[in-house]
């Protein structure tokens, strides 16, 4: 019994260690590509994408072969599961691992800040004193905040930011004060405060496909000192065959002329499938 236990054990262990090793080797790679890029042309979202469509096939081998499971059309699933996760774990890991993915997000968020602090107009700041003045409330506390931060008065905008937090009704609700939160981080990173940034974008995550705010707290975190290590661990749905074959056995009661074991693996294909063409774009 002891000696089964440890084989499982070294199992589990051996298949976690290849598991990592592709997933650094990926990481690798597409850093490779971006580098390339970079020497041929200004870094966009498209040269990003396309290096992840470059890259992701090579490891197809590597990824289904982490995957032990009789069943194929399970299998099949949790190998399209595996591949989205990759993906969209790629915008952010990128930040703490890919200097030149790094510098090429930095360099973006910098120049939004630059422009907007170009375009903006320090005789706007009299129209929304008047407007606080006349309806001092959530909305009209956050637009002058965000005139502020764009004029460069940082401290202006964060007492304003949060007066509008404070007064919102609903501040305890982080979808409802997610501009608001967006721009207080912003603040907090303009005085290096990363920490209290990062402890933001976690409140504000809405999940997997939150790109923007996954991205903006990779950038916070790794100027605080941060590593990949210090990525949140998200729980990921697992496949349960057992789960799948009892559902199977209750649809098969009410309508036993379906066969719905063939049914949901087709819906499961299509799914996933189209899960990954819409994450990298292809075909439309």
């Amino acid at each position: 019994m002891k000696s089964t236990m440890l084989f499982f054990v070294a199992f589990l262990g051996f298949y976690g260690v290849n598991a990592q090793a592709y997933k650094n080797g990926f990481r690798a790679d597409v850093c490779a590509c971006l580098e390339e890029e970079s020497l041929k042309r200004t870094l966009t979202e498209n040269a990003f994408k396309a290096c992840l469509r470059e890259t992701l096939p090579k490891y197809a081998a590597q990824i289904d072969a982490q995957i032990v499971e009789s069943d194929v059309n399970v299998k099949f699933q949790k190998g399209q599961l595996a591949r989205k996760d990759l993906l969209l774990a790629m915008p952010y890991e990128l930040i703490y691992t890919c200097d030149v993915y790094f510098n090429h997000l930095n360099y973006q968020r910098t120049s939004k800040k630059l422009i907007a602090r170009e375009n903006a107009n320090e005789s706007d700041l009299e129209k929304y004193n008047q407007m606080v003045a006349l309806t001092p409330n959530k909305m009209a506390y956050y637009m002058r905040a965000q005139l502020q931060f764009n004029l460069g008065n940082i401290k202006a905008a964060e007492a304003d930011v949060n007066k509008s937090l404070e007064i919102n009704p609903f501040r305890e609700n982080a979808k409802s004060t997610r501009h608001e939160l967006l721009l207080l981080a912003w603040i907090y990173e303009e005085q290096e405060k990363y920490s209290a940034a990062v402890a933001l974008y976690d409140k504000i995550y809405m999940g997997d496909y939150d790109a923007e705010v996954a991205r903006l707290r990779a950038l916070a975190d790794r100027k605080a000192g941060g590593t990949l290590a210090n990525i949140p661990k998200v729980e990921h749905v697992e496949i349960v065959k057992n789960k799948n074959a009892a559902t199977r056995r209750r649809d098969t009661e009410k309508k036993p002329s379906v066969n719905t074991k063939s049914s949901t693996v087709k819906v499961g294909k299509k799914k996933d499938t189209a899960s990954l063409r819409k994450l990298l774009k292809i075909g439309g």
